[in-house]
């Protein structure tokens, strides 16, 4: 039986989208970003859709074509990544779209670029220099937190940048999770991700007389002003909270809610699919309530937040969820009893559990 269009490509359609893709390189060196599926075009799919909820679908019937959207790096001898997109027709086995955005522009991050920056701060001389201008409590870690750099500043060259947060971590509770945001150090250290060095130390406000920002008043000691503030239940001083009687859930019958074909939701009057990909996370299709059509595609285009003082560096502090990290890359599974309660489906295709709908609140009749 065909899949449905907007089912997540299995492992053999990424297999082949990939192979379709190497043989159109040569023998350029190629770094994969993402293999996930390319969503039809509209008027296609709302073809499909018609056919689907008339009941006149049958194996005759015209399909989508089934489509990968690939990001990738090529490497070119000077080793600096061009970043490419293409469309693979898997039916077909060919390149149907192909474009070059070019070294001018930068993709998404990754994480193993995150695991470089801190690996070339603990190597970088300049940055172990910077870190000896204060002194630290003893069982007090250097933690190095990874965030994107942000837009390029009107002056500076266009390079894959990285910065780090740098914080202190009380190392004497013996407890990996105590909460080193309390101890902040005032430097970030900037990365050229390109040739792997830190290019620059920023230096953040730490008070004082004049400009907060470069009067540079801190005293060595750095964290003499500072105290713990955890979170994590085994390190809070009076434990958890003692007045809440307990809640529970008990679904009998099961849950109220249906998964079919990987990707169908059914919840009493309710009818959606759910995918997934890189940049957005879920994305919720074809949504229609008691047949009735309600939305043909639901997403989240960007989140971001300004953390601090609108001045360099701190306006850099404002990572775009999305288009930086992806959500959906960043996204957790699930886990039953401790992020959901009642039911999860475990995608049989991609092998993910998928929290898709975990039913902790009254259902109500609509």
């Amino acid at each position: 039986m065909a899949v449905h269009p907007l089912q997540q490509l299995s492992r053999r359609e990424t297999e082949l989208a990939r192979e379709v893709l190497l043989a159109q390189h040569g023998r350029e060196a190629i770094v994969f970003r993402e293999i996930y599926l390319q969503e039809p075009p509209k008027d296609e799919l709302l073809r499909f859709l018609e056919l689907e909820h008339a009941g006149q679908l049958s194996d005759s019937s015209t399909r989508p074509a089934r489509l990968a959207k690939c990001q990738y790096d090529v490497i070119g001898s000077d080793k600096i990544p061009s970043f490419h997109e293409s469309i693979i027709d898997i039916g077909a086995r060919n390149r149907v779209k192909h474009e070059i955005i070019g070294k001018e522009h930068h993709a998404a991050l990754t994480l193993s670029e995150f695991d470089t920056l801190v690996e070339v701060c603990k190597k970088s001389s300049t940055f172990q220099d910077a870190l000896a201008e204060f002194e630290l409590p003893e069982g007090f870690e250097v933690v190095v937190e990874p965030w994107p750099y942000g837009g390029l500043d009107v002056d500076e060259i266009s390079r894959r940048y990285f910065q780090g947060l740098i914080f202190a971590q009380d190392t004497r509770n013996g407890n990996a999770d105590s909460n080193f945001y309390a101890f902040p150090l005032p430097l970030i250290p900037v990365m050229d991700a390109e040739k792997q060095e830190i290019v620059r130390i920023d230096r953040l406000a730490t008070g004082g007389k004049g400009d907060s920002l470069a009067g540079q008043t801190h005293s060595k000691k750095i964290l003499a002003h500072t105290s713990n503030a955890e979170y994590v239940p085994e390190l809070l001083p009076n434990g958890t909270r003692k007045d809440l009687k307990p809640l529970h859930v008990l679904q009998p019958e099961g849950p109220s809610f249906g998964v079919r074909d990987e990707s169908l939701i059914e919840w009493q009057r309710w009818r959606f699919r759910v995918s997934f990909n890189p940049r957005e996370g879920a994305v919720l299709h074809d949504v229609r309530y008691d047949g009735r059509s309600v939305l043909y595609r639901l997403a989240i285009s960007e989140m971001t937040v300004p953390y601090a003082d609108a001045r360099a560096p701190f306006h850099r502090k404002q990572a775009f969820d999305f288009g930086d990290g992806g959500a959906g890359n960043c996204a957790n599974n699930l886990a039953l009893g401790c992020d959901c309660l009642g039911v999860i489906k475990v995608s049989t295709t991609t092998g993910v559990r998928h929290g898709w709908i975990c039913q902790h609140l009254r259902e109500t009749e609509l």
